[in-house]
């Protein structure tokens, strides 16, 4: 679908080929993302959150009110991404 989420473990199991279907052994979800801002602010939040797994009780989410997709560029600064025209 079309949510997503920042995790702080390794899900290779969890989400890694093979771990959704025994049909299709080389499907996996993607793992893609680098936080570039607000490390130390937004994950350390998220990291302080008492439980484990998918949090139902919105009261305890830690909401993320912008997120944009940038790429590095050959210099490795970060820009907007744009799709290809």
């Amino acid at each position: 679908g079309p949510a997503w989420y920042v995790s702080l473990i390794n899900n290779v199991r969890n989400h890694g080929p093979g771990s959704q279907q025994k049909a299709n052994p080389h499907e996996a979800d993607s793992c893609f993302g680098k936080v570039i801002e607000g490390f130390d602010t937004d994950v350390q939040r998220i990291r302080k959150v008492p439980g484990q797994g998918f949090l139902n009780d919105r009261g305890m989410w830690v909401l993320i009110n912008k997120m944009q997709i940038m790429v590095p560029e050959s210099d490795g600064k970060y820009v907007d991404w744009a799709p290809s025209q």
